[in-house]
């Protein structure tokens, strides 16, 4: 593998790598680029070429150090940071969607946290693709397994609550890459927390990878607890496989559109090749073989826009923003559906926990100071204590039947309002929605994940906030039943796409959401945790009904940068745009590997299912 920061780089001159035809070209060296990017150069007889438009940032700390997330580069020139446009149903806000710019994608700037989703929403995903037995949990368990290396907690993880289910996890170390398990350092409040969560009805987990996550416990974290390291895409896709021949990669790359043969049908639209900009600002082209194959795996945002600017996607959209139509499928964009992040927080008596990270300077040092030495300390801790509610955990029966019933009675008014004029994706928004209200009433639908900060996060800046120490219990709308959309508006690559992810327009969203804000509240103020709580800063007790709740909300949620389904994975009759083996409709040679092809969110982080199915397309 030859990483090329600058393309001149490559065999002395810039020219040489467009006089060379690759069997497979990869936009994008995120999660699931790198993953079937490095998968595909197993064969010695085919090259790999990856088109990555960020750096390779594995040697910066604040990417390998786990307590440093967020720090430094990690959301400033690491970060797409896509707007929004202002969102009517939070007070006409802008929001920012995070995403990794780097190799390894998203997995180089995330919290690392590693859990499963629920096992009826992974098999909702086949039962909208004509009941494909191919996607669902029992079709995917083989493939979590083969592509992680997990290491089983120590005595003193268990001791702090760490707990695992050898039946599904993977130990091979000659097959496996993804390594993953539990920090070094474990807070206090999470025990506490944990316990909490139990007397409020949640059981305990015996694994949250199991699909069986209506539990609480410590979830598994993305790292190489050997060295205590994030382990990203990178680090399991790349790094060791650096002198493997036919494996290219270039970043700082930023692809511009997908090239096309001349065909004599439309059924014979074939890639030819695919035109970037290096990291010199020229353009270039690169070919593909004959019999050769476009991925993109440029995540949920950057696929569509890339599939527009080459002419594919809905032909009005492309005529306005300055794009010959190659094909019209007007569902590239569409279906768009994200995580929702709220907090419930409050001062705590308890001294140690990751405020003092801000407040003493000369703490932080000593702390980071001691990860470099032996790996402990504040910065060695990764994982979360998190429980998935499920909507027992947070509705009264009378109002779940109520909004439940509601929901039913509204399903054609919303799946035409989510679906943008396209009528097949108002029949595939329709069957997703007719889904997840079924999945609500067996309570499988799990609406939020659960789970606690040992320190502040929240709306208030640092210097706006008191200086004193916290717990948070986020709360994030796991099971959204909005949808968005996100297209481009020019033909300039470099402009970034128009995105309205349309938060909060389902009333069953909002309810959800409040609820969580009124669990939180109650895990706080509960035992064993009420023996740690000096009072609620934020939403503040002025917040008394659930209305009071809902107002501050729409002024402060934000994106939890999970969204998926802008290239759906649907029959075609359902508004699709890939099939089942990730084809895009209508092309010859054009797959997508990225979250965009998930069509239903499911309740778990996604890095994890997605390491997973990335690693089952080859």
């Amino acid at each position: 593998m030859k990483l090329l920061p600058q393309v001149s780089l490559l065999l002395g001159s810039p020219l040489a790598v467009n006089a060379l035809a690759y069997d497979y070209i990869v936009i994008g060296g995120g999660t699931g680029g790198l993953t079937v990017a490095n998968r595909l150069s197993q064969n010695s007889d085919k090259q790999v070429l990856v088109l990555e438009a960020g750096p390779n940032a594995e040697n910066l700390q604040e990417v390998f150090v786990p307590g440093l997330i967020g720090a430094g580069q990690a959301f400033t020139t690491l970060n797409w940071a896509y707007p929004t446009v202002p969102q009517t149903n939070l007070n006409n806000r802008t929001l920012t969607i995070n995403a990794g710019k780097a190799l390894g994608g998203s997995t180089v700037i995330n919290s690392m946290i590693f859990p499963r989703a629920e096992k009826e929403q992974y098999d909702a995903w086949g039962t909208l693709n004509n009941n494909d037995s191919s996607w669902t949990w029992n079709a995917l368990l083989p493939y979590f397994r083969k592509s992680e290396i997990f290491t089983p907690p120590n005595e003193f993880q268990q001791a702090n609550g760490a707990t695992f289910d050898r039946n599904v996890h993977g130990f091979d170390e000659e097959r496996g890459r993804v390594k993953s398990g539990f920090p070094n350092f474990f807070y206090q409040q999470w025990t506490l927390w944990r316990q909490t969560a139990m007397g409020l009805g949640f059981p305990a987990s015996p694994d949250l990878g199991n699909g069986s996550p209506h539990a609480v416990g410590v979830a598994p974290a993305s790292i190489d607890p050997a060295n205590n390291t994030r382990c990203s895409a990178a680090c399991a896709y790349y790094t060791d496989f650096a002198d493997r021949p036919n494996f290219t990669v270039l970043t700082n790359a930023t692809v511009i559109r997908i090239l096309w043969a001349v065909q004599e049908r439309e059924s014979d639209i074939t890639a030819s090749g695919v035109e970037y900009i290096d990291a010199n600002n020229e353009t270039r082209v690169v070919n593909v073989s004959r019999g050769g194959e476009v991925i993109v795996s440029a995540g949920t945002i950057g696929t569509p826009k890339v599939l527009e600017l080459s002419g594919v996607g809905n032909s009005s959209i492309l005529q306005a923003a300055g794009v010959k139509p190659v094909l019209d499928l007007p569902s590239v964009g569409e279906n768009f559906a994200d995580h929702v992040h709220s907090w419930a927080n409050a001062f705590t008596n308890l001294n140690i926990t990751n405020d003092l990270l801000s407040l003493d300077p000369a703490f932080a040092e000593q702390q980071l100071n001691l990860w470099f030495e032996n790996r402990t300390g504040l910065y060695s801790s990764a994982s979360r204590s998190l429980g998935i509610a499920a909507p027992s955990n947070i509705f009264n029966q009378s109002e779940f039947k109520h909004i439940l019933k509601e929901s039913e009675e509204k399903l054609d008014y919303f799946a035409t309002l989510l679906s943008n004029g396209n009528p097949l994706l108002a029949r595939g928004i329709q069957a997703q929605h007719r889904l997840a209200l079924d999945l609500y009433r067996s309570n499988k639908n799990l609406p939020l994940e659960m789970n606690l900060s040992p320190g502040y996060s929240g709306p208030t800046s640092f210097a706006d906030r008191p200086a004193r120490t916290y717990n948070t219990v986020h709360s994030v709308l796991y099971a959204p039943l909005s949808r968005g959309k996100t297209h481009i508006s020019s033909s300039d690559p470099l402009m970034p796409p128009t995105i309205d992810p349309a938060y909060w327009t389902h009333p069953l969203d909002v309810a959800a959401q409040v609820g969580g804000i009124k669990l939180a509240r109650k895990m706080l103020t509960t035992g064993p945790m009420s023996s740690v709580y000096e009072g609620e800063f934020e939403p503040g007790l002025d917040k008394v009904t659930d209305q009071d709740i809902e107002n501050w909300l729409r002024s402060v949620v934000k994106s939890d940068t999970h969204e998926i389904g802008t290239m759906a994975m649907l029959p075609q009759e359902l508004g699709g745009v890939v099939d089942t083996k990730l084809r895009i409709y209508g092309l010859k040679n054009v797959r997508v590997v990225d979250a965009s092809i998930i069509p239903f969110p499911i309740s778990a982080h996604l890095v994890s299912t997605f390491f997973h199915n990335s690693f089952r397309q080859t």
